[in-house]
């Protein structure tokens, strides 16, 4: 009985610390990174820094929400983690338990289904239910594991689980590191008539925001920020070449 719980102890703080890991990682990812996008893409912390003072907060939620639905892996892997987050308890029951079973490989597809039909609307039905699977397998696996803690070493399905769980938080910020280091924009790159004080032009431009018949938003030529009116969505949707290209 004392081994038992000194095991089940130990499941628990393994499980714990993965918890932990996930959400700094996401803490991390969500908080810093859509900062380093637009950094990255502008070129330069200065221009950055406009970007934030002339769109005000919002910029940090649309370089967010930019980045995830232009890159299909980096929403795929940030779908798992959020998904792995998502508390998960079932009661106790008996290890051979048929029904129990059944139940828990259920009440384990919610989360991972929703997520999966999201990554799908976005990028693709391939991409969802890769998503979704892999949230399935991570959940059922975490599910098992809850259930056997205490009756005996950690069982096969218990290690990984938790070894593809960390395995998977540690690629979230791999992952959207390259996204920041694509060079694509993460707002709608359009062509409008910009007018800096020489006579109207026709200029790509970086959307911030909509504002009346046009639009505010950074101009790639000029490196400002700057009003356009009469725009059309531009062809090309990268703004500098990734990283590793140049």
């Amino acid at each position: 009985m004392t081994n038992g719980s000194a095991q089940a102890r130990a499941e628990r703080r393994d499980e714990e610390r993965e918890r932990q890991a996930s959400r700094t990682v996401l803490g991390a990812v969500v908080l810093a990174f859509p900062v380093l996008k637009v950094a990255w893409t502008l070129g330069s912390s200065s221009a950055a820094g406009e970007v934030f003072l002339t769109a005000g907060v919002r910029s940090w939620s649309d370089a967010l929400s930019g980045m995830v639905l232009t890159d299909a892996l980096l929403a795929s892997v940030l779908a798992i983690v959020v998904c792995r987050l998502v508390p998960f308890r079932l009661p106790r029951a008996p290890a051979a338990g048929g029904p129990a079973t059944g139940r828990l490989l259920v009440l384990a597809l919610t989360a991972p289904l929703a997520f999966g039909v999201i990554v799908g609307a976005l990028h693709g039905w391939g991409w969802g239910v890769g998503t979704a699977l892999v949230a399935y397998v991570l959940r059922v696996g975490r599910g098992l594991a809850e259930r056997h803690r205490g009756t005996g070493p950690r069982t096969a399905t218990g290690t990984v689980s938790l070894v593809l769980s960390l395995a998977v938080a540690a690629a979230l910020p791999l992952v959207a590191l390259s996204s920041c280091l694509s060079g694509r924009s993460w707002s709608p790159v359009l062509v409008c008539d910009v007018d800096v004080g020489t006579g109207p032009e026709r200029e790509r431009v970086i959307e911030l925001s909509r504002t009346g018949p046009g639009v505010v938003g950074w101009g790639l030529s000029g490196h400002e920020a700057v009003n356009g009116v009469r725009c059309a969505l531009a062809e090309d949707q990268q703004v500098r070449a990734p990283l590793w290209e140049n």
